[in-house]
């Protein structure tokens, strides 16, 4: 789905348990036992959604750093192509547009 995505849905899972364990701490001063535990349980749920959403923003990070990679390795294979047919100026800029692919993959990793 994208990492901003899921870095915004951790956010406000996290944000929803918190609330739930304000809720649970207020119901047990009052004594409701079984209702704390209810939202103690809630809020629980809500930060293993938000572990899940997590692990998916990590999965769409690399992703998408293989996907800079590759076309990092296709402008430099364009570059070295450009070099053989004596066109120094093309080599040079698919050079560049690799090394600012390999760069955007960095940033992920």
């Amino acid at each position: 789905m994208g990492i901003d995505y899921q870095l915004h849905r951790v956010s406000v899972d996290i944000a929803k348990g918190l609330r739930q364990l304000q809720k649970a701490d207020n119901e047990l001063s009052k004594g409701n036992v079984d209702s704390a535990s209810k939202h103690y349980n809630e809020g629980l749920d809500y930060f293993a959604t938000a572990v899940d959403h997590a692990a998916k923003a990590d999965d769409d990070a690399y992703k998408k750093a293989g996907n800079d990679v590759d076309k990092g390795n296709k402008e430099l294979q364009k570059s070295i192509d450009s070099l053989d047919n004596g066109n120094l100026d093309s080599a040079a800029d698919h050079y560049a547009d690799a090394m600012d692919s390999y760069d955007e993959a960095l940033g992920f990793i």
